[in-house]
């Protein structure tokens, strides 16, 4: 007798969402710090130990936006002020989760953000709201869909996004990015 195994989706193991807390509450610092130098209102970044897994990209998305406990020894998250898409890309599928805090919800909404993205990868929209969407990219090799391509190319269009609703400095050669950030704001860098 033959019998299936379904290995996806999968739960993820107490270690994996200790990992996704983690790196969540650690790109958090980057952000919140980037931000405080004058950086932009949203970002787009890769967490690499949630593996295409949307759940875990979940957990690593709590852990960012979660207020910072100025007693611990370890500064996490902070970021809630923050919109920020998160990408994750595993073997089976690129996961991508996305948050708007109420504020900025005017210009950018995270269900409008992620359909974009999701359009020009291939991907699905699985959960949306204002504030917040879920989307998936599953890798396909008929079809040569591939998630970390698919990350590069939905990094490249989740910034084309942003910077059609000019929330995003452009390139270097532009002009523009100094009432973004200011001379001296990468100094200490």
């Amino acid at each position: 007798a033959t019998h299936h195994t379904q290995v996806f989706p999968k739960m993820p193991s107490d270690k994996q969402i200790k990992a996704a807390q983690k790196e969540g509450g650690k790109k958090a610092q980057d952000l919140a710090g980037m931000k405080d130098m004058g950086g932009p209102d949203f970002f787009s970044m890769t967490i690499d130990c949630a593996d295409g897994d949307v759940e875990l990209l979940k957990v690593a998305m709590e852990a960012a936006n979660v207020e910072v406990d100025t007693a611990a020894e370890e500064r996490k998250g902070g970021s809630g002020h923050i919109g920020k898409m998160f990408l994750s890309a595993g073997k089976d599928a690129l996961a991508l989760v996305a948050y708007v805090p109420q504020d900025k919800l005017e210009v950018v909404k995270a269900s409008e953000w992620m359909e974009k993205v999701c359009k020009d990868i291939g991907g699905e929209v699985k959960e949306a709201s204002d504030a917040s969407a879920v989307g998936i990219c599953l890798a396909n090799t008929e079809k040569q869909i591939f998630p970390l391509k698919q990350k590069d190319l939905a990094q490249a269009m989740s910034v084309a996004f942003l910077r059609s609703k000019n929330v995003f400095p452009e390139d270097d050669d532009d002009d523009s990015e100094e009432e973004f950030y200011g001379d001296d704001a990468f100094d200490d860098l």
